[in-house]
C-alpha cells in the first residue's frame, strides 16, 4: 500500500510539473546557470508571468514582515528594501495590518509599520516595483478608509495589487457579504475604476475551500497562498486549490515557505534552499519571504538565481522529511500554536 501511495503521489507531481512547464512557469529553463559576479551586477533574476497582469515577476520577492514590520527597525528595513530592488526584486508585498508588537509598542499601535517602512523607499523608487498591499476589512467603507491610509503610508498614489487579507474557513458561510453592495469587492471595483489600484486579489492560510470558492465566483487577478513543503500532510492547497488558480490563469504567490523558521527545526532537516526550491518548482509565479537582515536576503536571492525545478522524486523526499512535524510547519491551518508575535 505504501508503494502504491508513493507511486500515486509521484504521478500526481509529474503531471503537475508538466502542466507548469506547458503553462509557461518555466520559460527560462534553457538558460539556467550558476550565479556569477556578473549576474549580481546585471540583476539577473529568473522571471515568470504574474497571471494575466502582464507583469513578469522575479521568482523570489520581498515580503513585508519580519524586520520590516517591527517598530524600531526603520533603518534596517529601508536598507533591506533598497538592497532587494538593487538585486533585481520587482515585487513587494505588504498589508495594512502588518506590524509586530514589541515590549513597548502594542499590536494596534504597530499596525502600518511595514507599509510606512516600505514607503520610505517607495517615495523615490516606486516605478521599480509591482507593489501589493491588503485590506483586512470586509466592508466597502472600512476597506476604502484602509486604502487611503495605505497609500499615505506607502507614499504613493496607487497600488498595483490590492488583496482581501487572510480569508478564513468560516467565511465560506458568509461569503455573500464580501460581494454585497457594501462589501469589500465593491470597494475594489470602485478603486480600480478610479485607477487607485490596477489589480485585485485575495489571500489565505487556513483552508483551500474558501479560496476555491472565491476564485470560482469572481475573476480576481491574483492569490497569495500559504504553501510549503509540508502542505500534502493536511488539507493540501496543492491538490485542492492550486489547479483551480492555474485554470483561472491567476497570478499565484506562495508564502509561509519557512513557516516562520519552524522549517529549520528538529536538527535543521530542511534547509532554506530545499524549502524555497520545493515551492518554486510548483506552478507559482513567485514566493515571498519576510527578511531579518541583508545577508539573509542575499542568500535567498542567490538560491533563486540558481534555481532549477526539482524532479518529482526530489519533491517526494523533501515531503517525507517534513512528515514528523508537519503540524508545526502548518500552524497557519490551526494545527499548532501561532508564533507569539502574531
Amino acid at each position: 500500500m505504501k508503494n502504491r501511495n508513493i507511486n500515486s503521489r509521484r504521478e500526481f507531481l509529474q503531471k503537475l510539473l508538466a502542466a507548469s512547464a506547458m503553462a509557461g512557469f518555466y520559460p527560462y529553463l534553457d538558460s539556467c546557470h550558476e550565479i556569477s559576479s556578473k549576474d549580481i551586477l546585471d540583476n539577473i533574476m529568473p522571471l515568470r508571468p504574474l497571471g494575466m497582469t502582464g507583469h513578469m515577476v522575479g521568482i523570489y520577492s520581498l515580503g513585508g514582515q519580519a524586520s520590516i514590520e517591527t517598530p524600531g527597525k526603520e533603518d534596517i528595513s529601508v536598507a533591506i528594501v533598497n538592497r532587494a530592488i538593487d538585486l533585481g526584486i520587482n515585487y513587494i508585498d505588504t498589508a495594512a495590518a502588518y506590524g509586530r508588537s514589541t515590549s513597548t509598542v502594542s499590536k494596534e499601535d504597530a499596525m502600518g509599520t511595514s507599509e510606512r517602512n516600505i514607503g520610505q523607499v517607495m517615495k523615490t523608487r516606486r516605478n521599480e516595483v509591482f507593489l501589493a498591499s491588503k485590506t483586512h476589512d470586509r466592508t466597502y467603507d472600512g476597506s476604502m478608509r484602509l486604502l487611503e491610509k495605505t497609500l499615505k503610508n506607502l507614499q504613493t498614489d496607487h497600488l498595483d495589487l490590492w488583496q482581501i487579507h487572510n480569508l478564513r474557513a468560516a467565511e465560506l458561510e458568509t461569503i455573500d457579504k464580501i460581494f454585497a453592495a457594501d462589501g469589500v469587492v465593491k470597494a475594489m471595483e470602485k478603486a480600480k475604476s478610479e485607477k487607485i489600484i490596477r489589480f485585485s486579489g485575495f489571500t489565505g492560510h487556513e483552508s483551500p475551500d474558501i479560496l476555491k470558492a472565491m476564485a470560482v465566483r469572481y475573476p480576481f487577478d491574483n492569490v497569495l497562498i500559504a504553501i510549503n513543503a509540508a502542505d500534502k500532510h493536511h488539507d493540501p492547497f496543492i491538490e485542492n486549490f492550486l489547479p483551480t488558480a492555474v485554470s483561472k490563469k491567476m497570478g499565484i504567490v506562495g508564502m509561509k515557505i519557512p513557516a516562520r523558521d519552524r522549517i529549520f527545526a528538529h536538527g535543521g532537516i530542511i534547509t532554506i534552499k530545499e524549502a524555497m526550491e520545493y515551492v518554486m518548482t510548483l506552478p507559482v509565479s513567485t514566493i515571498i519571504i519576510g527578511i531579518d537582515d541583508i545577508p539573509q536576503l542575499e542568500e535567498n536571492i542567490s538560491i533563486a538565481r540558481n534555481f532549477k525545478p526539482l524532479t518529482a522524486d526530489q519533491m517526494l523526499a523533501i515531503e517525507e522529511k517534513t512528515k514528523p512535524y508537519y503540524k508545526e510547519l502548518q500552524f497557519f491551518k490551526n494545527l499548532s500554536e501561532w508564533p507569539a508575535e502574531w
